[in-house]
């Protein structure tokens, strides 16, 4: 508990600190309070339940005419399901008297910008592509449909980006390996890219590509080569694209280091229902869906949104696994009471065949591999 005390009290020292010592500070973040019940299935307990804390504190400010700061941290604090969840995956939490809680450092760069140049550097995150779910080219960032309210994690790293036109975008990156350990230069990557928009005549497109290269993590590999292909156009029906393509010279790797989606989205009654589908496929070896921890090829992800009035909001959203047929639907509705105050109530009822049939065909979505018939969470956010 000392340890935790201290923490807190040095990141609240920093931030006051910085709020006396920096001109023009703009701090802001969010609190969620979530409460977790779930009815277990495999070897899960037969019901649990649990809750969290969880803040996302931002801050940036802006040093002299061309160079600002930005930084963010998290904290947490849980108890019950999800603290048992938190410490099966990390050791970076702290007990305490009934609960445990952790000091997340997820982003800290500064961005230097001119009129046609910008230079990012630090903990940082760095996008790419314009898929609205997978997300197959962003795989310096990888994202999960599995979890849709987690952050994508920072990097440390840099880019470096170029507007020789207001439409077109030149840029560079690069980013340390996942394991930070690694003292042999394997595992970094370095990439060029481009970006072009275009406006008019009801239309509007971007289409952007990158190439990249990770250095081999031993001496008797070539790396990996990685290039990617972005497109989005919005003529009333929304549409994305994306492809990334891996090369490993160790596994030699043919058309199974593709990765590719597609996607539509269309809004009906003046916005007031939108619909979203996303295919995804990923090959053998592009380790896409791997990072989002699935295991198969060929899914797809669809989302409907109804807004009843200007406060409250229903959705619901499925993942399908086309090839054990597997589901994982989530019911939710949302309500603000005022303005920076949302609550959600949403229900995550796993589906397969083993479940209507006991045929013992459990796919990856399904209960017995999900650890859930049934999971409820009710959640309050502030923004501020």
């Amino acid at each position: 508990m000392k340890r935790i005390t201290l923490v807190f009290v040095l990141v609240l020292i920093a931030f006051s600190g910085g709020v006396l010592a920096a001109q023009g500070l703009d701090f802001s973040g969010t609190l969620d309070s979530r409460l977790l019940g779930l009815a277990g299935a495999g070897a899960a307990p037969d019901f649990s339940m649990g809750f969290e804390t969880w803040a996302n504190l931002r801050f940036q400010t802006r040093l002299r005419d061309y160079a600002s700061l930005y930084g963010a941290v998290n904290l947490i604090a849980a108890t019950g399901n999800i603290a048992a969840a938190a410490l099966s995956t990390s050791s970076a939490y702290v007990a305490g008297e009934n609960y445990i809680a952790a000091l997340e450092l997820e982003r800290l760069y500064f961005r230097i910008r001119g009129e046609a140049l910008q230079l990012d550097t630090g903990l940082l995150r760095i996008p790419l592509g314009y898929s609205m779910v997978w997300g197959p080219t962003d795989f310096l960032n990888p994202r999960s449909p599995l979890l849709p309210d987690a952050r994508p994690h920072g990097l440390l790293g840099a880019s470096f980006s170029a507007y020789p036109t207001d439409t077109l975008k030149i840029f560079t990156f690069a980013a340390g390996p996942k394991d930070p350990l690694v003292t042999d230069g394997g595992g970094w990557t370095a990439g060029v890219g481009a970006e072009k928009h275009w406006e008019g005549a009801g239309l509007q497109a971007s289409l952007q590509g990158f190439y990249a290269y990770e250095t081999p993590e031993g001496p008797y590999t070539g790396g990996r080569h990685r290039g990617g292909l972005s497109l989005k156009a919005d003529i009333e029906l929304g549409f994305t694209a994306d492809a990334l393509y891996t090369y490993d010279y160790e596994a030699k790797t043919t058309i199974d280091g593709l990765a590719a989606a597609a996607g539509v989205d269309y809004s009906f009654f003046k916005g007031d229902l939108t619909l979203l589908a996303e295919y995804l496929y990923s090959g053998e070896t592009s380790s896409i869906a791997e990072s989002m921890g699935l295991r198969h090829r060929h899914y797809i992800a669809m989302t409907a949104v109804y807004r009843i009035d200007d406060y409250t909001r229903l959705n619901l959203t499925t993942m399908a696994g086309l090839e054990d047929i597997s589901f994982l639907p989530v019911l939710g509705a949302e309500y603000e009471p005022f303005q920076g105050m949302a609550l959600n109530l949403s229900c995550q009822v796993p589906l397969d065949r083993d479940l209507f049939t006991g045929s013992g065909n459990h796919g990856e979505l399904g209960p017995e591999k999900t650890g859930s018939y049934a999971r409820i969470t009710l959640k309050a956010r502030l923004k501020f």
